[in-house]
């Protein structure tokens, strides 16, 4: 399970390139950018990994309706993007957790060079023993993570805990459809570290958990035309994942089969 060590060392080998802050600067200086002066918007070709890109995570923070001035706690932050946006267009105060080293390397290094490293914490944790009081942030958002979670209960049960009473749950995850996986995909070379649940699963434990589903959209069909318009460029996610082309068309492929879903959702916790 997620939090055993050997779980957790075969989810950030999936992820964990060694070299990618000297990649993702040589790929802007290919770009034209220059790494020194570097603003939120000349990383998003790269920070923003998930389907959809940028535009899912400007549609979830839309859908969340954020006044400005929130705490968040962002779980799965990756290399930060999500969070930069979040901290500079609604200027929300950021925490953002990963369980992969190298990325919360990389993403307190970048908030550095964008001048944010002031609104946006980054540490090493693990979503499933959060290292926070109950009750802490006014909204957690997760982008893209509960793939590789396969003891969901403790995850929504911890996301739970550390919200305020109404605070809300925002999320964009892919999840289960009918039918076997094609591997490999982004976040699993096999089914060893793939666990996605269905809609009625995930819809069981939230309910459980405490939290009631205010917005629940399914934009499969989008991002199954998002990977089929995606174009290699100078920044990209393979510089994030190996054999990226191939894991891409997976998921092309998995999400016009049906056997996977993209879900947007924003919830609220009223307590269990």
């Amino acid at each position: 399970m997620y939090p055993g060590h050997m779980s957790i060392d075969r989810v950030t080998a999936q992820y964990t390139q060694g070299n990618l802050l000297e990649r993702i600067f040589e790929a802007l200086r290919s770009a034209g950018k220059d790494p020194d002066t570097l603003t939120v918007e000349d990383l998003v070709p790269v920070d923003h990994f998930h389907t959809l890109g940028p535009l899912a995570t400007m549609a979830l923070a839309e859908a969340t309706g954020f006044r400005g001035g929130e705490e968040v706690l962002d779980v799965g932050c990756g290399l930060g993007g999500p969070a930069r946006t979040l901290a500079g267009r609604y200027g929300c105060r950021l925490t953002g957790i990963d369980v992969t080293p190298e990325y919360c390397r990389v993403a307190a290094e970048l908030n550095r060079r964008v001048g944010l490293q002031d609104r946006i914490v980054i540490q090493e944790a693990n979503a499933l023993a959060l290292p926070f009081g109950d009750r802490t942030f006014d909204v957690v958002w997760t982008m893209h993570v509960t793939m590789n979670i396969e003891d969901k209960t403790t995850l929504y049960d911890q996301l739970a805990r550390v919200l305020k009473q109404d605070g809300k749950l925002a999320f964009f995850d892919v999840i289960g459809g009918e039918g076997d996986v094609h591997y490999p995909v982004p976040w699993a070379d096999d089914p060893s570290i793939n666990h996605l649940v269905d809609e009625s699963q995930l819809r069981l434990l939230l309910s459980t958990a405490g939290f009631h589903v205010h917005l629940w959209e399914d934009v499969t069909a989008q991002g199954a035309e998002f990977f089929s318009k995606l174009v290699a460029a100078p920044l990209g996610s393979h510089l994030l994942i190996t054999e990226m082309p191939a894991k891409m068309a997976n998921l092309r492929r998995n999400l016009e089969e049906g056997r996977v879903r993209a879900i947007r959702s924003v919830c609220t916790f009223e307590g269990a």
